[in-house]
């Protein structure tokens, strides 16, 4: 079987997608879950990642499951990182 590749997207597009798809506005997602307009808005231009906290306010406000936003930060993080830079990190314990 073929692995299927897949380039890791910021949570932020996918939350602005989101938004769109509810016709909501970064600013009154930001007044419903308590955060500063600014807050959002980074998150969407992918300035800012998807902490914990942020992740369950989310979640709680979209519906889902707050994994699914960390999923996509943690995604998005580690394609920053080329594997053959840590070849040099030998296993420590088994």
């Amino acid at each position: 079987m073929d692995k299927i590749h897949f380039t890791p997207i910021h949570p932020g597009e996918v939350l602005r997608d989101e938004l769109e798809g509810i016709g909501l506005t970064q600013t009154a997602l930001a007044k419903h879950i308590g955060v500063l307009p600014k807050t959002v808005d980074e998150i969407c231009r992918g300035k800012r990642g998807i902490s914990a906290e942020m992740a369950m306010k989310l979640s709680k406000a979209l519906g889902g499951n707050p994994q699914f936003w960390l999923n996509l930060q943690n995604s998005w993080e580690l394609s920053y990182f080329d594997a053959t830079d840590f070849e040099d990190i030998q296993l420590i314990a088994a």
